[in-house]
Parts: C-alpha cells; structure tokens; sequence
C-alpha cells in the first residue's frame, strides 16, 4: 500500500512539471526560398522530349499525352515547337 501512495504521489509530481526547452523545434538555418527551387522552376518542364526507341514506351507516352512532332515529341499543353523555324502548330 505503501507503495501505491508512493508511486501516486510520484506521478503526480512529475505532471505538475514544466516541458524542458530541449524539446523546442531550432529555427531552419538557411531560409527555406535558397534550398528550393521556385514555382517556375517546377512547374516548368522540357518542352521537348527524343522519341524513344522502344516502340511499347513511345505507345505509352502517346497514351499519356505526348504529341510525336517530327524526330521529337512534346509533352501535354504544349502548342507551338520551339525548334521549328517559323510558327509552326503541334497537333
């Protein structure tokens, strides 16, 4: 019995105390712009992609919406070839 008041009390105690400051999260050291790219740098993608030579992977990407324009391919979105010399369309 003893030992249940003594444990009580201990239990008690220790819930009355203050969280240690060893806990708090420490500020980032270099801001978080310098580490990630920004938006454009994700939102942008290559505007044009080689055909690859596997016939079931060049199925694939067309499946998924990449446009065969040429000797190249163009991803989903993109209307105008950069590598062409005038205003050519992408289909």
């Amino acid at each position: 019995m003893k030992r249940l008041v003594l444990l009580f009390a201990l239990g008690v105690s220790a819930c009355d105390r203050d969280a240690p400051d060893k806990t708090a999260v420490p500020a980032p050291a270099a801001a978080a712009s310098a580490i990630l790219p920004g938006p454009d740098a994700t939102k942008k993608s290559a505007s044009v992609v080689p055909l690859p030579k596997d016939q079931a992977q060049l199925d694939r990407m067309i499946l998924a919406g990449y446009t065969p324009h040429g000797s190249h391919m163009h991803p989903p979105g993109v209307k105008e070839c950069p590598l062409s010399q005038g205003s050519e369309v992408v289909m």
